[in-house]
């Protein structure tokens, strides 16, 4: 297996679309890397160029030390899993997955011997005479990652493999290639919008946007300490709740936004450098509450101004609370419990210790006292 590096690499189309702007990280040996982000963040060209499928326009792409910017796929040592699975109708399983060995003028007994390795860590040994169109989409996906794996590369390469299986399939299959990841020790690359994917499957995840990295960060600390307020919507379901206001320190530091008021108490004196500048406080709707009344709260609780309900969504293991604080949406995560009908207020706190500040301008986290002016009283 080996390490990839991209180095300063760019992706600028002919008609003048930069699709990867200056990227610049590590994936190392043995490591299972995500990129994720919407559509049109360059996730997948970036992962094409990887493949030698793009052209790269600037920059250096390694696998192991040596460059591989002008050398074609087939030199590579990369094998790759696209969308569309790609298998060849007319070819039995079997067939299909030994096509690459049968090219690269491998002895029989050894493509057979790959071919069944490969079949029984996937589970497919009973569908190697079957032609495509007799294979359900997970056997077919199945197929698709055995032909990666008998060629035995030094990176796998996956581009949003999973798109086209239903929910159930989809989280099976999440399972199954995590498990072969641990199994073969393999270098992966990883791509896809879904951040589900992201953060089950991921060692380490690279969040893209527009062609810039946002954020490189083991799943866990993504969540819990996004970069950005673009990291912060798009880790985590439903998005975090982000409110637009200022924080003010008359009377002891508090954020103000319109109809809300949050008095955020000594827990968040550090924050006291800000006051008086626009910020963009977040919190995710699992670290939200019911209280009865501000009696009930506990020290570091601070509480929401009451919340008009508009929508519940029952899920069973929780429900999930659509609403608006005056004129700012909330949405939070609770547990299955009785709850207030559609239009009655609902009271709702959260633990300080669960609030994130970025500034207001630019979306960058604010660290406490961090590139901040204390304000004079």
């Amino acid at each position: 297996m080996a390490r990839v590096e991209l180095k300063n690499v760019r992706k600028v189309y002919g008609n003048g679309h930069e699709a990867v702007a200056g990227v610049s990280f590590a994936i190392e040996d043995g490591e299972f890397a995500v990129l994720v982000g919407p559509s049109g963040c360059g996730k997948s060209t970036m992962l094409r160029m990887l493949a030698g499928l793009e052209s790269v326009t600037e920059g250096e792409i390694l696998i192991g030390d040596t460059v591989v910017n002008e050398m074609p796929p087939k030199e590579r040592d990369i094998a790759m899993v696209f969308q569309n699975y790609a298998l060849y109708p007319h070819m039995t399983v079997f067939d299909n997955m030994a096509f690459g060995l049968k090219l690269r003028r491998y002895g029989k007994k050894e493509i057979k011997s790959r071919v069944a390795q490969a079949a029984e860590v996937l589970g497919i040994l009973d569908i190697l005479d079957r032609k495509p169109k007799q294979l359900s989409g997970g056997q077919q996906q199945r197929v698709a990652v055995g032909r990666a794996i008998v060629r035995k590369p030094q990176v796998f390469l996956f581009d949003e493999p999973l798109s086209n299986l239903d929910a159930k399939l989809r989280m099976q299959m999440r399972t199954e290639i995590t498990k072969l990841h641990r199994s073969l020790a393999a270098t992966m690359v990883y791509v896809t919008h879904d951040q589900v994917e992201a953060m089950t499957m991921g060692d380490r995840i690279v969040v893209l946007r527009d062609g810039h990295v946002q954020q490189i960060d083991t799943p866990l600390a993504l969540y819990n300490r996004p970069a950005n307020t673009f990291v912060a919507s798009f880790i985590g379901s439903p998005s975090m709740n982000l409110v637009e206001g200022c924080l003010a320190a008359d009377g002891g530091l508090a954020f103000e936004s319109g109809d809300v008021h949050m008095p955020l108490g000594e827990g968040l004196a550090s924050m006291r450098a800000y006051a008086g500048r626009q910020v963009t406080v977040g919190f995710r709707p699992e670290h939200l509450h019911l209280h009865a009344h501000a009696d009930t709260l506990t020290a570091g609780t601070i509480p929401l101004p009451p919340v008009t309900l508009s929508l519940l969504e029952p899920l069973g293991h929780e429900t999930v609370a659509y609403g608006r604080a005056g004129g700012t949406p909330i949405v939070a995560r609770l547990k299955p419990q009785t709850l207030p009908q559609v239009g009655e207020p609902l009271n709702l706190a959260i633990d300080a210790e669960h609030l994130h500040f970025f500034c207001a301008d630019d979306g960058h986290v604010l660290e406490a006292t961090r590139d901040a002016e204390p304000v004079a009283a």
